[in-house]
């Protein structure tokens, strides 16, 4: 396993220059960092990936869609939006030097006009969709990593069980699931009992603590959490989601109304501290 660190710790607006935290979060021992590719370009993906390399540090990118790019829609043109966003993901991410795009992939972030209604066919169509981009995946050898959100986020995919659904009806081997402890925390009867169910499916790892701050300073079994991963010979990258500044851009997007932490450079090497000791 890697530890890595999301941008999202750090960025104050999605188009803020995150170069200087990747040579940051190198030095605080991490061995990548995340990037949201909201706010990325070509330009600026071609210098994260060139600076990846001179830091020997790795890359995985994250993206979400917006209402009017749900795939899960049934109006045929946001469907293409959504496709068309996804090429472009993909596109960024191979450009950074990254073999993993993760996050709200399968969807529309956010509660639907439907509330719930219609998952029948909502499983339909973001599959139909993400088959049509097995091709590039291939072809780029990039990974795609479904993340189950918590129900105030979104009303489709909620839990572990959904997402192997939805990954069943795709049924490519580039098409699995990012699992979230802060996500699995509010959703899952027994999180450790659902990554051992996910296994393999598994390509990417998000950990905070329940209040999505520093872990270990909270109620999360990361003991549990880890042993679980070491049980189904998780190897793949375990990074630190953390959402804690308040007042910023970002903070109505992730719903950060106070400051979880008070210093996310402070935080991010607690956290290093802390979790170094689960990495083998």
């Amino acid at each position: 396993m890697k530890l890595g660190v999301h941008s999202a710790t750090f960025v104050k607006n999605w188009s803020e220059d995150i170069t200087p935290y990747i040579k940051l979060c190198r030095d605080a021992g991490y061995s990548s960092v995340e990037v949201s590719l909201l706010g990325q370009n070509e330009k600026s993906a071609i210098e994260i990936g060139k600076l990846s390399k001179d830091l020997d540090i790795n890359i995985t990118c994250t993206t979400g869609l917006s209402k009017d790019e749900d795939i899960t829609s049934n109006n045929q043109n946001i469907r293409k939006r959504g496709k068309d966003k996804l090429i472009e993901a993909i596109n960024l991410t191979s450009l950074m030097g990254s073999k993993i795009l993760s996050g709200v992939i399968h969807t529309a972030w956010g509660i639907s006009d439907n509330y719930g209604k219609d998952k029948s066919l909502k499983y339909e169509n973001s599959s139909n969709t993400l088959i049509g981009l097995t091709d590039i995946l291939e072809d780029k050898d990039i990974k795609l990593g479904i993340e189950p959100l918590n129900r105030y986020e979104t009303d489709f995919i909620n839990t572990v069980d959904e997402g192997l659904e939805l990954c069943s009806m795709i049924n490519h081997s580039h098409v699995g699931l990012l699992l979230d402890v802060y996500h699995m925390n509010i959703e899952e009867k027994d999180m450790c009992a659902s990554i051992l169910k996910a296994n393999h499916n598994i390509f990417h790892f998000h950990v905070a603590e329940n209040d999505r701050g520093i872990p270990g300073s909270g109620e999360l079994n990361f003991n549990r959490i880890f042993e679980t991963l070491n049980t189904i010979n998780y190897s793949g990258n375990v990074t630190l989601e953390m959402f804690i500044q308040s007042n910023q851009e970002t903070s109505k997007d992730l719903f950060t109304w106070r400051n979880i932490e008070n210093n996310p450079f402070d935080a991010i090497h607690k956290s290093y501290e802390y979790l170094k000791k689960f990495i083998k």
